[in-house]
């Protein structure tokens, strides 16, 4: 049974990892490459991640409570970020950090720990039974620290999915009704730089400018793809197979970048005519990108590929939503989730 909170938990997991091995990477770069230790001893910051994951450990099977495991996450994120930056010495024979290929490694393996995570959260609807013990789940956390407001409308919303015929079920409805509502939390610093985010995003998002700057930046970052593609065909001896700088990554990058490219522009195009088969073209050449390029740009570039990476995903996130947008309005939704009708003038996506 899926937790109530894996979402939220995953994603903070998977963003304190993230953080701290890009923290790590920079910090080392920029102040040497220093070593905690002397004497011949070298105490790696792989140990310090198998602490912080113990101590997440220990912390959730010793103690209770939903605010607790949001802790825990980042804590257990953090220490396996700087686990598995020490990938490149485990790899090799003769304990290389600097192995060129790590940041290609440690990218896909995030890449498959992003799609693990995505067929956990993957919304669904809950079988009663889970149903019920989700409810529970909410209801535990109003015991240890005082129900909050969207608390108790979730495990309300839940219990309404579990099985009227459980006699726990219109217990905890009536135990629900008469509870007291604590005071609706805020968040962290995380939270509400999230929903500062989330606000400003929505306020761009619903200007006219939106959509057309999208457009722009996908046609751009395919076109300079194609272009750099292009020149670095003819003009680098290295792409001929005889050269001895030839390599095969640059080439698999090439056809890549030229696929991805090719992808965005012809997406582009045809949303003059069909806007949801052309917003669909541009999100798989995005996801070329992200998938197929930005290995081997950690290959080739390592940390300087980050800016490529970054522009890639806020680029893939807008789309995402312009696409999620266009299937709402298929299907008659408003953005605010109620249904409506769509008259005959309204153009629709097609």
């Amino acid at each position: 049974m899926r937790s109530v909170d894996a979402p939220v938990l995953l994603e903070r997991f998977l963003v304190a990892a993230a953080s701290t091995l890009v923290g790590i990477r920079i910090y080392l770069a920029l102040t040497g490459y220093p070593q905690i230790g002397g004497h011949g001893l070298h105490i790696a910051h792989l140990l310090w991640g198998g602490l912080l994951m113990l101590v997440s450990l220990v912390l959730l099977l010793g103690f209770t409570g939903r605010d607790l495991r949001l802790v825990v996450a980042v804590v257990a994120g953090a220490g396996w970020g700087a686990f598995f930056d020490e990938l490149g010495k485990f790899i090799t024979s003769d304990v290389n950090y600097f192995y060129r290929p790590t940041l290609s490694l440690i990218y896909a393996g995030f890449i498959v720990l992003f799609i693990a995570v995505r067929s956990i959260v993957t919304e669904s609807s809950p079988t009663p039974r889970s149903a019920l013990a989700q409810s529970l789940e909410l209801i535990q956390a109003g015991v240890i620290r005082g129900l909050r407001p969207r608390e108790r409308d979730q495990a309300i919303a839940l219990l309404a999915r579990a099985d009227a015929a459980n006699p726990l079920v219109p217990a905890l409805e009536l135990a629900l009704a008469q509870s007291e509502v604590a005071a609706d939390h805020r968040g962290g610093l995380g939270d509400r730089l999230r929903r500062w985010v989330g606000r400003h995003y929505n306020r761009l998002r619903q200007t006219r400018a939106f959509i057309p700057l999208v457009v722009g930046l996908v046609v751009t970052q395919g076109a300079v793809g194609i272009l750099d593609l292009v020149m670095e065909i003819v003009g680098d001896p290295a792409f001929l197979p005889d050269s001895p700088a030839f390599s095969w990554s640059d080439v698999l990058k090439a056809i890549s970048v030229g696929l991805g490219g090719a992808l965005s522009i012809a997406g582009a195009i045809a949303l003059v005519r069909d806007r949801w088969h052309g917003w669909r073209l541009i999100r798989a050449g995005l996801l070329v990108f992200l998938l197929l390029v930005q290995p081997l740009s950690f290959y080739s570039a390592q940390l300087l590929a980050l800016s490529g990476l970054t522009f890639s995903l806020l680029l893939f996130a807008a789309v995402s939503s312009v696409i999620g947008n266009e299937e709402a309005q298929l299907q008659g939704v408003n953005r605010d989730g109620r249904a409506r009708t769509i008259s005959p003038s309204e153009p629709r996506p097609r």
